[in-house]
């Protein structure tokens, strides 16, 4: 059963899009959509209406306007304010994300975001411009964020650089360093690729352990959590999943549900792929998909509570592999590979 308990529920809709199609992205590349205010009112209205077989409703509720770009619409204001009237007091939710496209464009959008919490913006590099620029898959994201961290900077936002670590930006790593120097950046991590979504994609690209020489010194002791976030060999990591004979059971501290362009729904424990998906809010209706929440009913979600850790690992590991990963990450490239097979396997 999914450990879904009633007391909170987020729900995010994906009102615009993103501007980027990073290739990192846990979220995937799903096309932007139009959706309007009232589409907004009626997904909220239909979650705050819902009531299980007992006659219970969710007892708080948070509305997002948004959940892979924020403020990319021009009425990124009305939006904040409309997730304010929509959600429960204290549940409309700034994070440490901000649309650096608009901070690129807008200079007063960076003085209405100063005015909110966390104060703290998070900005991706892949490395220098050509390797961000194809990180991001868009020509000139390289110098929008570099402007954006500047219009962070004028407005007392902290710009927190995160860079994305992969083959192709070893080489670059000096040149980042002097970078990091130049923007004075006093808040920044060296991070790996989540390989779900986009970033399975790039598991060619992943950092090995033999390619650790090439990080600066230096460029370590300015991460916050150094090397932390890269993990381990794979081949290291395998013994112990092998002797896991409990479920991955994966969820998530937020519980929260995706809205994309087409109104599938999808849970946040994993990347928003078919097999994990709900049900469609307008063809199916919010009651099959907060049964389908709440009982697991997907195929990831029943494959995440009933398939062994060390099935998984056995059937999609590979003791050969020096590729660093976080064991959680690991994990969820076993169910990526799982859900595959699946979907392949009921055409």
């Amino acid at each position: 059963m999914n450990t879904f308990d009633m007391r909170y529920l987020g729900v995010a809709a994906d009102m615009a899009g993103c501007p980027n199609r990073c290739r990192h992205c846990w979220l995937g590349a799903h096309r932007n959509g139009h959706m309007s205010i009232d589409d907004m009112r009626e997904i909220a209205a239909a979650f705050r209406g819902w009531r299980d077989e007992h006659g219970r409703g969710i007892a708080e509720l948070g509305f997002f306007t948004w959940w892979r770009e924020p403020d990319f619409r021009d009425d990124y204001r009305e939006l904040w304010a409309l997730e304010q009237e929509l959600s429960d007091p204290g549940r409309a939710e700034r994070f440490e994300l901000l649309s650096t496209w608009r901070l690129a464009r807008d200079a007063s959008y960076a003085r209405w975001a100063a005015t909110l919490p966390p104060q703290v913006c998070q900005i991706t590099f892949f490395g220098m411009e050509q390797t961000t620029d194809w990180g991001m898959r868009r020509p000139g994201a390289f110098r929008d964020q570099l402007a954006a961290t500047r219009r962070c900077q004028a407005v007392g936002i902290t710009p927190r650089w995160q860079l994305f670590l992969t083959k192709r930006c070893l080489p670059e790593l000096p040149d980042f360093l002097k970078l990091i120097r130049e923007y004075r950046i006093s808040s920044f991590f060296i991070g790996g690729i989540d390989p779900e979504g986009c970033g399975y994609e790039l598991e060619d690209e992943r950092i090995e352990r033999d390619d650790l020489r090439y990080i600066p010194a230096e460029l370590i002791a300015l991460s916050r959590d150094g090397l932390d976030l890269l993990g381990q060999p794979e081949c290291e990591l395998l013994p112990k999943l092998f002797a896991d004979d409990s479920p991955p059971n994966i969820s998530a501290n937020f519980p929260c549900l995706f809205v994309d362009a087409d109104f599938d729904v999808y849970p946040n424990i994993a990347e928003p792929a078919p097999w994990w998906r709900l049900g469609n809010f307008r063809r199916d209706g919010v009651d099959a998909v907060m049964h389908a929440y709440r009982d697991g009913k997907t195929p990831g979600m029943t494959a995440s509570r009933t398939i062994p850790t060390a099935d998984f690992a056995r059937r999609y590991g590979n003791l050969n592999s020096s590729k660093l990963y976080d064991k959680s990450d690991l994990i969820c490239r076993f169910l990526h590979r799982w859900g595959e097979d699946h979907m392949e396997g009921i055409k």
